[in-house]
């Protein structure tokens, strides 16, 4: 398993759209989404993989009326008080230092303050975190709670701190005609099978021409399929390094290798660069809608993953699914013998013997992760909290 962290995700051209429709439910952001079910199949455990937290009126996300209930937010024992914002910092990191349970950051907010967004913080501000006294009326008492809310001083300035961009890789997902269309690589200045950064590269296909235009390179890898209708939803590619165009005239452009992560190769395909710091800024925030899914694909892993890494989900904007959501990672249940309980069996011949009885174990939650780029089927998500290995298969449902 890789322990290097991956860093900012790009969105390929075709996801750009995907990505601006699923803008257009920031306007619907206390909306319930209308979901698809990903299958019809009616799972015994369904209860164990985790239903929408309470929000801050108490209740879940119907449109019945809400009852007033004050919601226990448990703080970490050793969260601090005080806490200046360093740069490189994530909204993460700091959530993850005074609470237990990071997407509770919104709702302990001091919505009195000056500074309204609790998502937008600077290197430099100063946060506090206490204790404030909430009266709350329980049956025909009212009764006073204490609840644990968070003040920032802005002392702070620059860009403010993003919600995961420093963690981020590059994966996508295209389509094979998308993939054959786009530009590539056909030889390198030395004829080297691999190509080292800095080294000249001659290019093919390119439409675009611009010296010093800058593109992401990639190389096509695993396909993708639906889990459940084994329908093709594309071709994983990973990213390789950045080529700049020096030379754009010809048949044949020239370019110069940078930032390689990983060797280049002779037919690595060069896409278009998309910004998405909006899309990596978003808010994290527990889903206030049931949500089952399950890992399609580990990112630049075969059998196991963890804290850091990138996973592929099957679930999108179809299921309601938004930049920003927090998730649950569930391993699935397990069959044992019960070390007392017996059953009579009937072998060959007839003979009879006495088996243990078997057990089935439930599906326990191992790990949290953040969902940072949605498509309209499938989703990538940063795993930020695993007390075991996430492998492909298991099940994603509510923290």
């Amino acid at each position: 398993m890789s322990t290097s962290l991956p860093r900012l995700a790009i969105l390929s051209a075709s996801s750009l759209l995907l990505t601006v429709a699923c803008s257009t439910h920031k306007k619907q952001e206390d909306a319930i989404p209308k979901l698809t079910t990903p299958s019809t199949k009616i799972d015994p455990y369904d209860s164990h993989y985790g239903m929408p937290k309470r929000d801050t009126n108490g209740g879940y996300a119907t449109k019945a009326k809400y009852k007033k209930i004050i919601t226990r937010i448990p703080l970490k024992a050793n969260s601090p008080t005080r806490y200046k914002v360093k740069k490189g910092d994530t909204l993460w990191d700091i959530s993850n230092k005074f609470l237990k349970d990071p997407w509770f950051w919104p709702e302990i907010w001091d919505k009195n303050q000056k500074i309204k967004n609790p998502h937008l913080i600077y290197p430099g501000d100063l946060l506090y975190i206490y204790q404030s006294r909430r009266k709350v009326k329980q049956g025909n008492k009212i009764i006073e709670v204490l609840v644990p809310q968070i003040r920032v001083e802005r002392t702070g300035s620059g860009k403010p701190i993003s919600s995961l961009a420093p963690f981020l890789a590059w994966p996508r997902v295209l389509d094979k005609e998308t993939i054959e269309k786009a530009p590539y690589i056909v030889d390198g200045l030395d004829n080297h099978l691999l190509i080292e950064e800095g080294q000249t590269v001659y290019i093919k296909k390119l439409r675009d021409r611009r010296d010093g235009q800058i593109y992401p390179l990639f190389r096509k890898r695993k396909p993708l399929y639906d889990p459940e209708t084994n329908e093709l939803l594309g071709y994983e590619v990973i990213y390789s390094a950045k080529a700049m165009i020096t030379r754009s005239k010809g048949k044949v452009a020239s370019a110069t290798i940078l930032d390689a992560k990983r060797e280049v190769h002779v037919g690595d395909r060069l896409l278009k660069d998309i910004d998405e710091k909006i899309v990596l800024n978003a808010p994290m925030v527990a889903p206030r809608h049931k949500v089952r899914a399950t890992i399609l694909s580990l990112y630049e892993a075969n059998l196991i993953s963890g804290t850091g890494m990138i996973i592929t989900l099957d679930c999108g904007i179809s299921e309601g699914v938004k930049p920003g959501h927090i998730l649950g990672v569930y391993a699935p249940g397990k069959t044992v013998n019960d070390p007392y309980e017996k059953r009579e069996k009937v072998s060959y011949k007839y003979l009879k013997t006495k088996v243990p009885v078997k057990v089935d174990l439930p599906p326990e939650r191992i790990a949290t992760a953040v969902v940072y780029k949605v498509g309209k089927k499938l989703s990538y998500a940063l795993v930020t909290k695993s007390k075991n290995a996430v492998k492909k298969g298991y099940k994603i449902g509510n923290p």
